[in-house]
């Protein structure tokens, strides 16, 4: 039985009342996205869930063949609905092209159902308070495949984190742990560099004059902090010294950036003993990895 408060079972055995779903999703960069499939707004918990007659997305899983339900046991459950974006935005984006730069990946959704008493007067105003909310659905965002007019999400429950495979740590000649975690113990902070990109950068290469040598930002990040691409990370494939230098990107960003716009770059680690791993960080007494293992033999 899912637990309610006393004035949500005074409504529901009162027999009349109307229910909303609420979405909140909670993106991974910390933001909080709050919509609801109701006629208007609802007020729930203390928080405002917009509805698509005041610009927010419209909500279906009405068509959708993965609905709520629960299971017995460790099965992983899946949640599938359709999002048309109407007017949103997230970001300063619309809503799919948010979608499609994956804002949503691995975003946290909580699904609930709201009571509200009937209106008074026979209709609800801009914003209705609910009366208590019941949790119908927690997991987190798998997939969303795109189309021309709308977005289908598939949220799987959080039993996919037992989805683990053990042993955690693999034997295998590069190192296992990830670079400035606690296991690797190298500063992100020691390692930041700040910089602006100059004239010529594209969508696909920054342009921009760093001290650092040939290769130091290798498989690195960087991370814009103005201009259009503001808050967009982009990993680094090579990085070429110069004035200026080159930092030839894995993805693209959604804007080519402009001259005099400042970011921050990371570099990157081979996970190995050469030049461009542990020995680049002063980090090898934490190396992790077992590079006298044997290489994979094919049987021709």
């Amino acid at each position: 039985m899912k637990p309610a408060s006393d004035a949500l079972r005074a409504l529901l055995a009162a027999g009349q009342f109307a229910a909303a779903d609420l979405y909140t999703f909670t993106l991974v960069d910390g933001a909080v996205l709050r919509y609801t499939s109701f006629d208007t707004d609802v007020i729930a918990n203390g928080s405002t869930h917009f509805s698509g007659d005041q610009g927010a997305p419209l909500f279906d899983r009405q068509d959708n063949k993965a609905k709520v339900h629960w299971k017995i046991g460790v099965e992983v459950d899946t949640l599938g609905f359709d999002v048309i974006p109407n007017q949103a935005t997230v970001n300063g984006l619309p809503f799919l092209w948010a979608c499609r730069l994956g804002v949503f990946d691995g975003a946290e959704l909580q699904l609930e159902r709201a009571f509200m008493p009937p209106p008074a007067r026979g209709y609800y105003p801009p914003a209705v308070a609910s009366v208590g909310t019941v949790i119908l659905f927690v997991g987190r965002v798998a997939e969303v495949d795109l189309g021309r007019s709308l977005a289908t999400f598939n949220v799987n429950s959080h039993l996919e984190l037992l989805n683990t495979q053990l042993p955690r740590n693999l034997f295998q000649s590069t190192c296992v742990n990830s670079l400035y975690d606690t296991a690797c113990g190298v500063s992100r902070a020691a390692y930041l560099v700040g910089g602006t990109s100059a004239a010529g950068s594209t969508v696909s290469v920054v342009k921009a004059t760093l001290a650092q040598a040939m290769g130091w930002f290798d498989q690195g990040s960087i991370t814009f902090t103005s201009g259009q691409n503001r808050g967009f990370s982009r990993s680094v494939k090579t990085y070429t010294a110069g004035g200026p230098g080159t930092l030839s990107l894995i993805a693209p960003f959604p804007f080519a950036p402009a001259a005099g716009d400042t970011f921050t770059a990371l570099p990157g680690c081979d996970k190995t003993t050469g030049p461009g791993g542990c020995p680049k960080f002063n980090n090898l007494s934490r190396f992790k990895g077992f590079p006298f293992v044997p290489t994979v033999e094919t049987a021709l």
